[in-house]
């Protein structure tokens, strides 16, 4: 009888609890997608575990229990859907090292908006039935109570105290419980995997505790010579390869291509290529048509901190946003400090991911951004790719040389509109799933201006006499489909390769490299190329280094440095590093 009077008083708070352990469950059946496993299992049981302690508090409470209960349930549906609509856009689960960043979500409004669906109004349910059918339910249990002659229990804090002891007994005792939660805290893993372990609130308080933790310690004397120590221990040296110097003194021309997948390269539509200027360049150039692009919370502005850098990107925090005043050593700073100069263009707000301050903190010693240029058509996100590449090409032109040039496009960004500029392949839209049509023509829209960027640096004597590397920074996010020649699946490995394209002054022939590359290899392979050594650490090698001089590379394409042990284990550590010294801003202390 006393459980049946425990049920009654309590039932609007276990109502939520049990609502929300099935929306958690929801989040990472369906979100997510996690496949079923002992970690998918798990994860889930962390959700219902973490549900009931979140409204624990409640059990304590008598006056306004259900108002404050239905407060909190609502909020926690507002984060459910936050959290979902972010999944949807950017494959990762929010962080509070991104509260810095809300001000970038205005100028991708527009996209997050098509992302939200109605059914999302599931989330709500729980709290929608409660405020229009509580007078009911209330009656309902009321009339229980009566029926039953029950009274108000006496040994609630008995319920209470059983309650707190089976969860503390539950997380202490199950086998993979605090040893990786100690993990999970200390070494630290991307928030989608631990929001799968151990349920999306408990992913959301583990990073909140890390956030605490890491804005208020400091490495000691200590630490700081264990971390220089370690870099100079397993710094690889850098390779001298049957390419070394063979760009040296050459103007240096970086594009980054907006969502250029590499499924579409080298495919056809209608009869047409989608890319053919990147076609043609491919097969005078040096091709890596598997490069692997990297990022965490940052997105497309990790992949210039990677680029630039050769470290990894940051799981839990945009690096432009949250360290963007660190010292960085970088690609920029070394060839200034070889006679070059250095400039960095993109047709947008230069304040977006903080480039304006973290691109200085790199080197640049100008950043072009959507102010530097006359205003012209805006294409999905920003200032049109036809007149900022024409734009840009005349800058270029006026910079000191030698010139390192790093040029960003934008046309190719979600939400992929179609306009009568970009339309030219005569897709139908209507006959592809959702963006699909709009991202094979507005790639190919940037594919053509492209052809008359590269027209007007051969016009003004640039293009040949420059080393050019063009690369996505990573793919589109677009479900599954087949158009002409192109076949896309983004549960397979297309989803994680983006193409890389180097084209050595005068070049003329090509070659093909498959399953090779990363990111991290960018800035390691432009030095090689032109020359020049320096005694920074970088996480990535010369692509063209020797197999025997190369680094040793695991199954997902990241290198690791030579040592024993565990491929993994090594990358995982190799990671932490580098997350040590971008936190810390040890960059300089790493170089004593």
């Amino acid at each position: 009888m006393q459980s049946i009077a425990f049920v009654c008083e309590q039932y609007l708070v276990i109502f939520f609890s049990l609502a929300l352990g099935i929306k958690l469950y929801v989040f990472s059946t369906f979100v997510t997608k996690v496949t079923w496993s002992e970690q998918y299992i798990y994860g889930i049981i962390c959700g219902f575990v973490s549900a009931a302690v979140i409204f624990l508090p409640f059990l304590f409470i008598r006056k306004h229990k259900n108002k404050l209960a239905t407060i909190l349930a609502f909020i926690i549906s507002l984060l459910l859907l936050v959290d979902t609509v972010y999944y949807s856009y950017f494959s990762s689960v929010p962080t509070i090292g991104l509260l810095s960043s809300l001000g970038q979500t205005k100028d991708i409004g527009p996209a997050i908006i098509d992302l939200i669906h109605w059914f999302y109004v599931f989330y709500f349910t729980d709290v929608v039935i409660v405020i229009i059918f509580h007078k009911s339910i209330k009656s309902f249990v009321l009339r229980i109570k009566d029926r039953l002659k029950i009274k108000q229990t006496k040994n609630r804090t008995t319920w209470i105290a059983v309650m707190i002891t089976l969860i503390a007994f539950w997380i202490t005792l199950l086998p993979t419980g605090l040893n990786t939660l100690a993990d999970v805290f200390n070494k630290g893993y991307d928030t989608v995997s631990t929001s799968q372990y151990y349920g999306l609130l408990m992913a959301h308080a583990i990073d909140i505790t890390r956030f605490i933790r890491q804005e208020t310690t400091h490495l000691s004397a200590s630490q700081e010579k264990a971390l220089s120590d370690w870099v100079n221990n397993n710094k690889p040296v850098q390779a001298s390869t049957f390419l070394t110097g063979s760009a040296k003194g050459k103007n240096v021309i970086l594009i980054q291509i907006e969502s250029l997948g590499g499924f579409v390269v080298n495919q056809k539509i209608n009869g047409k290529e989608i890319t053919p200027n990147i076609n043609k360049l491919s097969k005078n150039s040096q091709f890596f048509p598997n490069d692997r692009f990297l990022y965490g919370a940052g997105h497309t502005s990790d992949t210039d901190f990677v680029i630039n850098s050769s470290y990894f990107p940051l799981y839990d925090a945009a690096v432009f946003v949250r360290y963007g005043q660190d010292n960085f050593s970088s690609l920029p700073k070394t060839l200034i400090s070889n006679g070059y100069s250095a400039f960095a263009y993109h047709g947008f707000n230069r304040n977006f991911w903080n480039r304006n301050v973290a691109l200085k903190s790199m080197g640049y010693q100008k950043f072009y951004a959507a102010d530097n240029y006359s205003k012209g058509t805006t294409i999905n996100m920003g200032l049109n790719d036809g007149d900022f590449l024409s734009k840009t090409a005349d800058y270029i032109k006026e910079q000191p040389k030698p010139s390192l040039s790093y040029v960003i496009t934008l046309s190719s960004h979600v939400p992929f509109a179609v306009t009568n500029e970009t339309k030219d392949l005569g897709v139908n839209i209507s006959d592809y799933p959702d963006q699909v049509g709009g991202y094979l023509e507005d790639i190919n829209y940037t594919d053509r201006m492209l052809g008359k960027f590269f027209d007007k640096l051969k016009a003004e004597g640039l293009y040949d006499g420059s080393l050019i590397i063009l690369y996505g920074d990573h793919t589109p996010v677009l479900p599954a489909f087949s158009a002409g020649t192109v076949k896309y699946d983004p549960e397979s490995v297309q989803q994680l390769e983006v193409p890389l394209i180097i084209k050595a002054p005068n070049q003329t022939t090509g070659e093909t490299h498959n399953n090779q590359g990363t990111h991290l290899d960018i800035m390691p392979t432009v030095l090689d190329l032109l020359g020049i050594k320096t005694t920074e650490l970088m996480f990535g090698q010369s692509l063209f280094a020797n197999s025997d001089k190369a680094l040793k590379i695991c199954s997902d394409q990241l290198p690791v440095f030579s040592g024993p042990g565990d491929c993994n284990s090594i990358l995982t550590n190799e990671k932490n590093m580098s997350a040590t010294i971008i936190r810390y801003n040890q960059f300089k202390n790493i170089t004593k």
